[in-house]
């Protein structure tokens, strides 16, 4: 061997040549990859543009390539934006922006902070909405790029539209139009002009909602936008329901059910199920409406699980990918080796320090996949755990659902059996005594639903209580009313003591749930001629809110486990009271209870005089 050196350089010259060539063919291939991604996403066909963005990310990974690796992350995100699963959408966002930040990219980094921003106004988070949409202004502006300039000014519109600054809004949307017009592009345009129309809808001007609605969906046509498309369809189709042009209406709310049901977006078909609900509710065909109601609320429910579904087909795919592309790696890394050895026997221990390095290089790749495999599992058994408390709180939900409802039904059922059986003999009067209680009844059922979706949002939505200054009086006789008909019939006087009764600042709703089925259980337990008493006291930061009756009382075993989930046996024996206490604790206050056999009982409702919220999370 006369000249070594020589070899070895030619032999490291004729490697960096053919990594070059395969790194040029693997870049040609992402590119098309990652265009053929984003026409899928376009067109709708969500499962394949996953697949796909899944595909680029798992090649930018292994090429290291920081900048494709933030692009495919962000098209993962915007598909789970777009079919509605926000929190997934977020989390792949904010991977991005680490990503983008770390190699210096203003671009990127503006056009993630606005998607960010996005999510947060969908979720109603408008203070973290405008500080994440200021950013991207900010970055935007700095780079003076017009055409993103327009779109944050678009979204910043959309936040203040959403807690009604109309006019705010519209300021940010016609500068969009009239100082941006012609550098935003087609797709921003048209939301643009979706915007104004619900603007102009809700200010009752029907006709220039219309042209807007108009000229944006003429655009989302000829950008094949389908998602956009049904969008702006749906809105034209609430204009003509404003109208009560309820053929019109129904013809744009059927065109935009269709795209959405061929693209498969929960967040747009759970909205024209409300949309049909209001337009079959309208016309007076309340059977249909609360069928519609029913899809949506149940569609509701399946978006959780399928969240949590494509959350565990999504670790499962990482980890089947990681564990492909570690033996294909070994796989490439062998192969080199045999080929150097077959053509430069000549070149002993040259060769033999390379491969050396090499099988070194495999060890650490083997010792990585390994804890990236051992990092996985346990990401796995967290998503079991997970999967487990979601079905927890899915059986809970039926049970209160199955208790909830059973009242208000049962009184509706009464009052319409009552007025066919008096059909042929009741004057006008008990006629419209009669469709007064009916009415009654119907609001009832349907107060205890949105209660219902209330509490299966707090379970499954990370939902906050609404604090307002609630009077307590006024919350007494609401329900009084509610439960009069229900203590009239076993012949029990349902009262309220005190005058004045103090105010609490908490959220209304949740103690008009806690009272309705702590006095729901009184009456249920009383005995004919009984009482039930409503009053309030005030001990220095604390408001007792008090329900007593003149039942049999509680005895002391049962006092013990009577808020308790493995007390229940069934829909009479103590859901109500579970659910009370749940919501009490959730206002950061105490449910208790004090009786004795045969002198009734009283449940005390304690809460600070101005609540503080406890985070919400999901019961197992």
């Amino acid at each position: 061997m006369k000249h070594p050196v020589r070899y070895i350089v030619y032999s490291l010259l004729l490697i960096v040549a053919c990594l070059q060539q395969v790194a040029a063919q693997r870049a040609q291939w992402d590119t098309v990859l990652y265009r053929q991604a984003n026409e899928y996403r376009t067109k709708g066909d969500y499962a394949n543009a996953l697949t796909a963005f899944r595909d680029c990310y798992q090649r930018a990974v292994a090429d290291k390539d920081s900048l494709h690796m933030g692009n495919s992350l962000i098209g993962i995100g915007i598909v789970n934006d777009e079919q509605g699963s926000l929190d997934s959408a977020l989390r792949y966002y904010f991977h991005a922006l680490t990503i983008y930040r770390n190699i210096h990219n203003p671009i990127k980094t503006g056009g993630t902070l606005k998607n960010i921003g996005n999510v947060y106004r969908v979720l109603k988070h408008y203070d973290k909405a405008t500080e994440y949409l200021q950013q991207a202004l900010a970055t935007q502006i700095a780079q003076k790029d017009s055409t993103r300039i327009g779109n944050v000014l678009n979204d910043i519109g959309l936040v203040y539209m959403d807690q009604d600054s109309i006019l705010t809004a519209r300021g940010y949307f016609e500068q969009v139009i009239n100082i941006y017009g012609g550098k935003v592009s087609k797709e921003t345009k048209a939301y643009v002009y979706n915007n104004l129309g619900i603007i102009a809808a809700g200010a009752n001007q029907y006709r220039q909602a219309l042209e807007y609605y108009q000229a944006g969906l003429e655009l989302m046509r000829q950008l094949d936008k389908q998602y956009g498309i049904a969008l702006i369809l749906d809105n034209i189709g609430d204009t003509w329901l404003a109208r009560r042009e309820y053929r019109q209406a129904r013809k744009y709310y059927d065109d935009s059910y269709a795209i959405a049901r061929s693209i498969n977006t929960s967040e747009l078909l759970r909205s024209l199920y409300d949309d049909f609900a209001r337009l079959y509710s309208q016309q007076g065909d309340y059977r249909k409406a609360f069928e519609y109601q029913a899809l949506g609320a149940s569609l509701k429910d399946t978006i959780y699980q399928e969240e949590s579904q494509k959350a565990y087909a999504e670790m499962n795919t990482r980890y089947e990918t990681e564990k492909k592309q570690a033996q294909i790696q070994l796989l490439e890394r062998d192969n080199k080796i045999a080929n150097i050895e077959v053509e430069s026997q000549r070149r002993g221990k040259y060769l033999f320090l390379i491969a050396s390095a090499l099988i070194l290089a495999v060890a650490v790749l083997v010792y990585r996949g390994y804890r990236a495999r051992k990092k996985t599992n346990s990401q796995l058994n967290l998503l079991n755990q997970q999967l487990t408390e979601a079905n927890s709180s899915k059986i809970k939900l039926l049970s209160i659902i199955s208790h909830d409802l059973r009242g208000p039904v049962s009184s509706l059922f009464h009052f319409l059996q009552l007025k066919k059986i008096r059909a042929g003999y009741a004057n006008v009067q008990e006629q419209e005594n009669f469709d007064r209680k009916i009415s009654h009844s119907a609001e009832n059922l349907l107060e205890a639903m949105e209660d219902l979706l209330i509490w299966s949002k707090s379970q499954m939505e990370q939902f906050e209580p609404v604090m307002e200054m609630l009077d307590i009086a006024e919350l007494y006789d609401e329900i009084i009313e509610l439960h009069g008909p229900a203590a009239a019939n076993k012949q029990i006087t349902l009262q309220r003591q005190g005058n004045p009764l103090p105010q609490l600042y908490t959220d209304p709703n949740f103690v008009k749930i806690i009272l309705r089925n702590l006095v729901g259980n009184a009456i249920k337990f009383t005995p004919p001629s009984g009482t039930v008493t409503l009053s309030a006291t005030r001990e220095g930061q604390m408001i007792r809110l008090l329900v007593s009756d003149t039942g049999p009382g509680i005895s002391v075993a049962d006092q013990q486990n009577i808020f308790e989930w493995n007390s229940i046996r069934s829909d009479s024996s103590g859901l109500g009271l579970k659910l009370a206490r749940e919501f009490t604790e959730r206002l950061a206050g105490q449910l208790s209870v004090s009786s004795a056999n045969g002198q009734g009982a009283l449940f005390t409702v304690s809460l600070p005089v101005k609540a503080v919220r406890k985070p919400s999370a999901v019961a197992g």
